[in-house]
Order: structure tokens, then sequence, then C-alpha cells
């Protein structure tokens, strides 16, 4: 997002206009520009700080003489963002599998889960739930744009998924691709 973009959002959501959204936007990034200059920290609460932070005194190959030299420490803008913000950004960057059904075929069945490479194979992470046919469920929030291996754990006796379609490794164990 460019900064004419979000002038752009800050006008439509608050009403003003995109001269008055963008001078508004230009005084608060002056104002944590001056702030930061100061050696003062920016608290947003919800949302995240930003402060300065030295950086470490340094020796370098100098391109001149080939020896050495000494970099001086610097101070740098830091960001650091608070747990909202970081929940809020995971949740809109995870896809999730729909749904992921599985029927044992059998009656007596107390528990399934489903683990894999995506919970370092921990048969209690992620637990399914019985469903009136006798069949389970569960929705997983995975990553896009990665494989997982995973199987089911039926009362503690890790079993592939029997649907035919799905790929399995070297190992048997039922490949899934977001």
């Amino acid at each position: 997002m460019t900064r004419e973009e979000l002038t752009r959002d800050i006008a439509a959501r608050t009403g003003l206009s995109r001269r008055e959204a963008g001078a508004a936007l230009e005084a608060a990034l002056a104002i944590i520009e001056e702030a930061l200059c100061r050696g003062d920290s920016v608290f947003l609460r919800g949302f995240g700080c930003f402060e300065p932070r030295p950086g470490l005194r340094r020796r370098a190959r100098d391109p001149r003489g080939g020896g050495t030299m000494e970099i001086p420490s610097r101070t740098r803008p830091f960001f650091r963002p608070y747990d909202r913000l970081k929940e809020a950004v995971g949740r809109a960057m995870t896809e999730y599998i729909p749904s992921a059904f599985f029927h044992p075929g059998g009656p007596g069945i107390a528990k399934v889960s489903i683990c894999g490479s995506f919970n370092d194979w921990n048969r209690d992470s992620d637990p399914m739930q019985r469903l009136p046919d006798g069949s389970w469920v569960a929705e997983i929030p995975l990553p896009a744009g990665r494989t997982f291996s995973y199987m089911f754990s039926v009362d503690g006796r890790l079993v592939p998924d029997p649907d035919p379609d799905v790929p399995r490794d070297d190992s048997g164990r039922s490949l899934r691709s977001l």
C-alpha cells in the first residue's frame, strides 16, 4: 500500500477530504519521526510501538586499504507489533481447510484427531468432533503454499487417509497441498 492509497482509505473511512486526510497522515508521520529523533518511543495501544534502538559498533574490511575499519554504532527506528496486530495478521494470512472428514468404519471409536507436519505429529493438538452419522470432522488453519503430510490418530493408532484420491508419501503418510 502506498502513501496515496493510505490517504484515500483514510478519507473514505473518516469522511475527510483527500487533502485533509493527506495532511492528517503527514502530521502523524512527522510527529512519530520527531519523537524517534528525540529518543522517545511512540506507543499505539493495540497496534504496536515505534522506538529508537541502538546498533552495535562493528568492524568491516576497508575496500580501499584492505585492512579493517571501525563502523560506529547507529541508532535505527524499530517497530514492535503488539499481540492484537500479530494475531489479526495471522488470522488474515492463514488459509483454512474447509473441513477434513474421516469415517473410521467402527462404532466403538472414542477419540480421533489429526496429526502431521503442521503440528509436529502431536496426536492431541487437533481433536476431531464426532457427527451423528458416526463420521468425524475437524477444521484446521494451515498456511497457504505448502504441502503437509498427515495421518489420523484413531484411539492412539495412526491411520492414513482412507480416501483413494489422496496422495501419499514414501512412508504411507497422506499428503495435502494448499
